[in-house]
């Protein structure tokens, strides 16, 4: 009696499945889909890039020492980017009676009200200073108890380009006279402030006399990051090789069909 054998059906792949409509249709849209995945992997590693190239120049900014206004407004004129984070000096007058609220923020984990003043400076335009942010329910404009000084004040600060507005639009003061907003929106606060206000901020770091009595909380320093953005490429670029590989496999079990027998001898291996 000679050795026990076994047979094993012999799987091969047949190319004219590439040929049926629907396996094109599947090729084509799984191309499609990876390709997409791809650009959209690629397109984060740029917004990547840009937001180190941006972090790089607002780091070199934030560590330039503080200069006049007017320097800092000669060297760049109104480019607006260009002057963002710089550290400058500025000298006016508050305009208290013109101060404006915009509450429901959180800045150090301490949530209260945002506390913005115009300063007339003496060419005549307006600056809206962010002051900081005060404590919820505080009563005002102007802030009770957090009151800046009358008279000519010396402020330090660094330059920001206020806040985008609501898509819903802000609420338009009955009387006439602003009081409260939703976000420092340089374009709707000039509608509503006499004078000509500038299309920057500052928010306020150091102030000289000080305020007579609270001081509202500064805002700290943006922390520049990078953001999600490589967390998004490696994501986009994952679901781009899980397409591939499953419209693969697909494709390549619909067209693996089973052909002839081999037989192996008792104790052979199958390789």
């Amino acid at each position: 009696m000679g050795p026990k054998t076994y047979s094993w059906p012999v799987a091969t792949f047949d190319p004219l499945i590439l040929k049926q409509p629907r396996w094109i249709l599947a090729i084509v849209v799984g191309v499609v889909i990876t390709l997409a995945f791809v650009r959209l992997g690629f397109w984060q590693l740029d917004r990547l890039d840009e937001r180190r190239v941006a972090n790089t120049t607002s780091e070199a900014r934030m560590s330039e020492p503080g200069r006049p206004r007017e320097g800092v407004l000669g060297e760049h004129g109104q480019e607006v980017n260009e002057m963002l984070h710089r550290a400058t000096s500025v000298e006016g007058a508050f305009r208290t009676a013109d101060e404006f609220f915009s509450p429901g923020r959180v800045v150090s984990d301490r949530q209260g009200t945002l506390v913005a003043t115009p300063l007339d400076l003496a060419d005549g335009t307006v600056l809206i200073v962010v002051r900081g942010i005060v404590p919820p329910g505080t009563p005002g404009p102007p802030a009770a108890g957090f009151e800046p000084p009358s008279g000519s004040v010396a402020l330090v600060g660094r330059i920001d380009d206020g806040e985008k507005p609501i898509p819903i639009g802000e609420h338009v003061p009955e009387d006439g006279h602003l009081a409260s907003l939703s976000r420092v929106d340089l374009a709707y606060i000039d509608r509503w402030i006499e004078g000509d206000v500038l299309p920057i901020t500052l928010i306020l770091e150091e102030q000289t006399p000080p305020d007579p009595g609270g001081v509202p909380l500064r805002i700290p320093r943006e922390e520049l990051t990078e953001g999600s953005h490589l967390g998004y490429a490696i994501q986009w670029f994952s679901f781009a090789i899980i397409v591939a590989v499953g419209v693969a496999v697909l494709v390549y079990r619909a067209g693996t069909r089973a052909g002839p027998t081999e037989a192996f001898p008792d104790g052979a291996s199958r390789l």
